[in-house]
């Protein structure tokens, strides 16, 4: 048997897998069991696949004595690294099938005389002398196209976190044939071309409901790299423009009285016209404290069983007592870390579009408004993203509701508003600002609020 090739990792496809890994499964260098996981044991480990013709091998080498058996993972990566390979194993391959760069597989060893645990490198993931920079480049494997990806594939708009493959020899049920479709290696989020644009035609895991507004709409490359660029956690709003040194741009309210500007004030403060008068909106200041919270959800402590009980989760009762009747009695947070850590998608089902972010803990910074209410917007980049009436004091808003996620928050029946303002700061502190405009009457409050929101809900990006 001829000694496996083991071509370099383009530069680009490393960056990528080691930004996928980062995503999708910790932010790396990251420690687990023991074994130091590295942009370079990624880099190492996907060479040793990519360099078998299958883009395959057993995770280990059986024991001495069987002449001619198929060597293991283990050992290449102990040539390679040279690593206790059993002790790298585990670890290096949870953490590139929890990422999407691989999968599971059985591999027939015919000097063995036996079916042994392997992991296949996915098709988009791998390369040759050829290839060019990034996964699907170069490569005709798994159907995908040889043709080099555009700018706009190197990211999923929807969930930003997959990798966009251009896919031909399949075809959409219900969607005219097409020479190729654009499919997402995480989400599962389907584009089809229509002449220069692309239209989201499916969206198979994100639960979003301010997604579901872009199904079958069909945006220029431009646009859907804008969506996975932005700040918010994958939806982009309608932009308010922030005037500069240029013209001010209009743009309308959706309320049919005219149309709607946010100007900024030399003074950081946003002036908005709103209905022949200039209200202006003063920038609230933040402190920050503590560490980012990641699946916060894990927290929650009421059993399976219990939260089947909430009106909002009769719609699961069904499929849990099918498949996962004997999780009843655990803690919801334990079942649902444990549906995640096996890619379950399933545990989606019971979290609020926002309920899977990373969260931070923030508080005002000054007194001066501590007492004060009215209406509060929230504003990342030139954008707004949400507006709400204040009835009792912004320092409430701020201090007990927005700058403190709970575990309950997260769940189907929480605070998705919450969620997605809060992650949005977690993300985006140095562009996202919280901006209040005094006013103690509450029907004007409920005014000047829908107006702001109407101008959000209105349809297009």
């Amino acid at each position: 048997m001829s000694a496996p090739q083991f071509f370099p990792i383009p530069a680009r496809m490393l960056a990528i897998a080691s930004e996928t890994v980062s995503r999708r499964v910790s932010r790396l260098p990251f420690l687990r069991d023991g074994v130091k996981v590295t942009p370079g044991l990624v880099g190492v480990t996907m060479e040793c696949l990519n360099a078998e013709f299958t883009k395959a091998l057993p995770l280990t080498t059986p024991r001495e004595g069987l002449a001619g058996a198929i060597a293991g993972l283990d050992r290449s990566l102990e040539q390679r690294t040279g690593r206790q390979g059993k002790i790298i194993v585990p670890v290096v391959v949870d953490v590139l099938i929890g990422a999407g760069i691989a999968e599971p597989t059985e591999i027939s060893d015919r000097h063995a005389h036996l079916q042994r645990k392997g992991i296949r490198l996915l098709g988009p993931w791998t390369w040759h002398t050829g290839t060019g920079a990034g996964p699907g480049e170069g490569n005709t494997a798994e159907g995908l196209s040889a043709e080099r990806p555009e700018s706009w594939m190197s990211i999923c708009p929807v969930c930003k976190s997959g990798i966009l493959n251009k896919i031909s020899g399949k075809q959409l049920f219900g969607i005219p044939r097409t020479d190729f479709i654009i499919e997402c290696t995480f989400c599962g989020a389907k584009f089809i071309p229509v002449g220069s644009q692309y239209r989201l035609v499916s969206i198979a895991v994100i639960r979003d409901p301010l997604w579901k507004k872009h199904l079958d709409k069909t945006y220029s490359p431009d646009v859907w790299a804008g969506f996975a660029r932005g700040p918010a956690t994958g939806v982009k709003t309608r932009s308010l423009p922030v005037a500069g040194t240029g013209p001010v741009n209009h743009v309308s309210s959706g309320t049919g009285r005219g149309t709607l500007h946010l100007k900024k004030m030399p003074d950081g403060s946003l002036a908005i016209p709103i209905g022949g008068k200039t209200l202006y909106f003063h920038p609230l200041r933040l402190k920050f404290g503590g560490r980012t919270k990641e699946e916060l959800f894990v927290r929650s402590q009421k059993s399976l069983s219990e939260i089947l009980l909430v009106p909002s989760f009769a719609h699961l009762q069904e499929k849990v007592n099918a498949k996962y009747y004997r999780y009843l009695s655990l803690p919801l947070g334990l079942f649902l870390g444990q549906l995640k850590e096996r890619y379950d998608p399933f545990y989606r089902e019971f979290l609020n579009p926002f309920g899977d972010e990373r969260y931070c803990s923030f508080r005002l910074a000054g007194t001066s408004d501590t007492g004060k209410c009215g209406v509060m917007i929230t504003v990342a980049g030139n954008e707004m993203y949400f507006a709400t009436g204040v009835p009792d004091s912004f320092a409430n808003a701020v201090n007990n509701r927005l700058g403190r996620v709970t575990a309950d928050d997260c769940l189907l029946c929480g605070d998705p508003v919450k969620c997605r303002i809060n992650a949005l700061f977690c993300t985006g502190r140095n562009e996202a600002g919280l901006f209040i405009h005094e006013v103690r009457e509450e029907p004007e409050q409920d005014r000047i609020t829908k107006i702001l929101n109407a101008h959000l809900s209105s349809d297009g990006p």
